[in-house]
């Protein structure tokens, strides 16, 4: 280990860390708020890992365990700290705790245009699984959109119903349900009220932001479903949503002919959990 990376101690997260936090937070490049203190105490400051210098904190990370998927939330490295190894590192360590915890796999999502990102999670093993795209939407954008669909029914997504959703919609498993456990976390989701059983058309997360994240529908009148009830929920003055597209080309395009902002264009990378060390 080179001296410039052993100047670093990692250490778990602490509840006096979320000033910090919410700093390096900021170098994620997102719209959405950093999380409140109520929110780092209760569910992320036990799942987040810090790199200590003589400098400071120049690094955190948040992670979940997700049965098989160790998933890395957040990986931010503060720019006094950059160019020293200091990532790889906290991907070693981090590789390690998953293999601990009996994972095979993990995941991570990404700037698709962050090239020193990409080429450390590519050399650990990491390749693309899916694209998204997050678009600022307001309720003049929906008119774009076809009709609501009249064959769709917006309801809360339960536990129990998280398996489900997670197969219809490609999701990670598991993390639907750690959202479900969240309380900073809204789950609804679009069934058919004439199948017997629960058929799937679509599902949102409505977060701070507010922003839906995920955000799935089998067509665009389904996603216009969804919309509707989504700005129907946001408090008064709310005039938009960053709403994530994950694989699904013609809705993106069709928020982009109607003139919605991109903000964020990410690939989901998925690896065999691999010997990270440097």
């Amino acid at each position: 280990m080179g001296s410039s990376e052993s100047q670093w101690v990692l250490r778990p997260g602490r509840l006096e860390d979320h000033a910090v936090f919410a700093r390096l937070f900021l170098e994620l490049g997102v719209d959405e708020p950093s999380p409140p203190e109520p929110v780092w105490a209760a569910e992320i400051a036990q799942r987040s890992l810090f790199a200590e210098g003589p400098q400071g904190v120049g690094a955190y990370a948040v992670t979940n365990v997700l049965g098989d998927f160790g998933f890395v939330r957040q990986l931010v490295v503060a720019p006094f700290a950059r160019g020293q190894g200091l990532g790889r590192r906290m991907m070693t360590h981090l590789a390690g705790h998953f293999r601990a915890q009996g994972c095979t796999r993990w995941v991570l999502n990404v700037k698709r245009d962050n090239r020193p990102a990409l080429e450390l999670y590519t050399s650990l093993g990491m390749r693309p699984a899916r694209e998204a795209t997050t678009l600022r939407v307001t309720r003049a954008h929906l008119a774009a959109l076809p009709p609501a669909s009249p064959d769709g029914a917006v309801v809360p997504v339960s536990l129990e119903d998280c398996g489900a959703l997670t197969e219809a919609f490609g999701m990670i498993p598991g993390k639907l349900a750690a959202s479900a456990a969240s309380d900073s976390h809204r789950l609804l989701g679009l069934i058919d009220p004439q199948a017997p059983a629960r058929r799937w058309l679509g599902m949102m997360d409505l977060r701070p932001g507010p922003s839906l994240f995920p955000f799935f529908a089998v067509s665009p009148g389904h996603a216009r479903t969804l919309l509707e009830e989504a700005f129907g929920q946001l408090e008064e003055g709310a005039s938009s949503l960053n709403v994530t597209v994950a694989e699904d080309a013609p809705l993106v395009h069709l928020f982009r002919d109607a003139g919605a902002q991109t903000r964020l264009e990410t690939l989901e990378l998925r690896g065999l959990l691999v010997d990270a060390a440097p």
